[in-house]
């Protein structure tokens, strides 16, 4: 605990550098500043994730040891894990969330038991350095730019990504790829996409990487994450389940994700895997709920275990067969993949009301029919 807290001294230390806002960006890099602006990872604290707030102010009002990801910019970081300080509306470094600035400040990424810490090169009085992995970098009159083997290879999505313990000792988050290999995080989250990644283009670049951080959030990446494969044998209906990522499928506690099948006959359903919630067919849903030390359902920062964890490891296929089903010439068998953000029922309880938290996002649908 000492060199955690001893680190946390260090990072907090490490950015009283002069700070530029991700806005400030934009005068050079206006699409990427576009693309950021509307992203979990600047929306990621409490003033722009309503999820995270409600969160957050159910398990702690005063303290908030989340800011170490969520608001890793903050001037008073040690401060406000600690509760002793209250994050600023009106500071930019607290709004910013994990801003551009932050992003590509980070030097390297110290690796702990309990969860990883960005270590930042911001330095007082000096020219800001920025690193990434772009071919030929270019410098400017905000800062230098320099490539950094970290920004290559996935590692500095490590430093929050990777995974975090509760101060109980329990894992209630792992992102990383159960192979124990780095996945391509910047190649699947960051996608290449057309055009220069500044306004004016000077080296002539006919790609750069988005900003957009996709995820959960893009009704297109819900479609490459999971195939489906449906098909029959007399009465049996068989379910084929492939994650096509480089991690489990569940990685946060909130999410819900599931495949709802249904036999069609002249467009109606006559046979459903679930009438009402999607845990009548566990092996069809994919969630996880966290158990106290008295065996209840609990929120991560109370979880000794879980009381369900159902999920599918990186590249991992199941096979789920439905027995007895009366099928005619004609039905059609229909598989659905769907994701919400955060699970209806933790979403009801938290009182969620925003739209895209709270909407299903259906990803790949297969379907065959009877002949």
């Amino acid at each position: 605990m000492r060199i955690i807290i001893l680190f946390l001294l260090i990072l907090n230390i490490s950015i009283q550098a002069k700070y530029l806002d991700s806005e400030s960006c934009k005068e050079c890099h206006e699409k990427i500043y576009t693309e950021h602006s509307s992203s979990m990872h600047h929306n990621s604290s409490i003033f722009g994730d309503e999820i995270h707030k409600k969160v957050k102010e159910a398990v702690n009002k005063d303290k908030y040891s989340c800011a170490l990801c969520h608001m890793p910019a903050s001037k008073n970081l040690a401060a406000i894990i600690r509760g002793n300080e209250q994050p600023d509306p009106k500071d930019k470094r607290d709004t910013d969330g994990v801003s551009c600035f932050y992003c590509h400040q980070i030097s390297k990424v110290h690796h702990t038991k309990a969860y990883n810490i960005n270590f930042s090169s911001a330095k007082e009085g000096e020219k800001p350095i920025m690193f990434g992995n772009l071919q030929d970098p270019d410098s400017s009159d905000k800062h230098e730019m320099q490539n950094n083997e970290i920004y290559k290879n996935s590692e500095v999505c490590m430093g929050c990504h990777s995974h975090k313990e509760n101060t109980l000792g329990f894992e209630v988050c792992n992102t990383k790829n159960e192979l124990d290999l780095r996945s391509d995080c910047i190649g699947c989250h960051m996608p290449k996409t057309s055009g220069g990644n500044e306004k004016f283009n000077k080296k002539g670049r006919s790609e750069y990487a988005t900003h957009e951080f996709l995820g959960i959030h893009s009704a297109d990446m819900i479609k490459k994450a999971v195939k489906l494969e449906v098909a029959y044998k007399r009465d049996t209906i068989e379910l084929s389940i492939k994650n096509k990522m480089g991690h489990s499928i569940i990685t946060h506690p909130m999410r819900l994700k599931f495949v709802k099948t249904v036999v069609l006959r002249d467009g109606k359903t006559v046979w459903s895997n679930f009438k009402k919630t999607p845990l009548e067919d566990k092996e069809a849903t994919f969630i996880i709920v966290f158990k106290d030390k008295d065996d209840k359902a609990s929120m991560p920062n109370g979880a000794v275990g879980y009381k369900i964890n159902q999920n599918l490891k990186a590249n991992d296929k199941k096979i789920i067969r439905y027995d007895s089903i009366a099928l005619q010439k004609g039905d059609e068998i229909k598989s659905t993949w769907i994701s919400y953000i955060i699970n209806p029922k933790i979403a009801k309880k938290l009182e969620i009301t925003k739209e895209d938290l709270i909407k299903p996002y259906i990803g790949e649908e297969v379907s065959v029919i009877v002949r």
